[in-house]
């Protein structure tokens, strides 16, 4: 896929996963509008380096292709739309066009394979459950699959309070299972209280 949109973010959703946005930006008011004029999908990208002089153009390689499924002005007049994340894709190469809008030549990454969640971080499953309600209007699922875990750890790596090297650290690895294993032990740290009463 070349060409393809980039919208660097300090927040990533990532496959099986949904996320509202609020649009303001003319150059990316133009993209969402290309994009569901088109039917077509573009990248989010956690933001690698930024600088108050120039527009980002650094962003982590790995990031999620996403689709927008759902739109509507808001209260305060701007555009949100909803968008599900689809795949992760690797960006090979990008550079910001004539209108400062991220774009990028995309290679798209074999889909994990399904693994049932051990029973060692089965624990991360009921977090994850407990705290959905209170963040399920900042990013959601579209079906949940708590015994999956590619889908248990890329919905706590989407949420957990992490820096984006972490985060992107998470989304790069191939392994759902060494995933956890990072997102277990850094659970334990956060949240050791809260842990005792799952």
């Amino acid at each position: 896929m070349n060409n393809l949109p980039i919208f660097p973010l300090k927040s990533i959703v990532l496959p099986g996963g949904l996320f509202p946005l609020r649009i303001f930006e003319r150059r990316y008011l133009d993209m969402v509008r290309d994009s569901i004029k088109n039917e077509s999908c573009f990248c989010i990208a956690l933001v690698k380096t930024e600088s108050k002089d120039k527009y980002i153009d650094d962003v982590y390689p790995i990031a999620s292709l996403v689709k927008i499924i759902d739109w509507n002005q808001l209260e305060d007049g701007l555009l949100g739309i909803t968008v599900e994340g689809m795949n992760l894709v690797d960006i090979e190469s990008s550079k910001l066009n004539e209108n400062n809008l991220l774009k990028g030549n995309i290679r798209n990454i074999e889909p994990e394979r399904e693994y049932m969640i051990p029973e060692k971080y089965r624990l991360l499953s009921k977090f994850y459950k407990k705290i959905h309600p209170g963040i399920k209007n900042f990013i959601d699922y579209k079906k949940e699959r708590y015994s999956d875990a590619s889908w248990v750890g890329y919905r706590l790596t989407e949420c957990l309070p992490l820096d984006l090297s972490t985060k992107a650290t998470l989304i790069a690895s191939n392994d759902a299972i060494e995933r956890l294993e990072k997102i277990h032990e850094i659970i334990h740290k956060l949240y050791r209280e809260e842990l005792k009463v799952l």
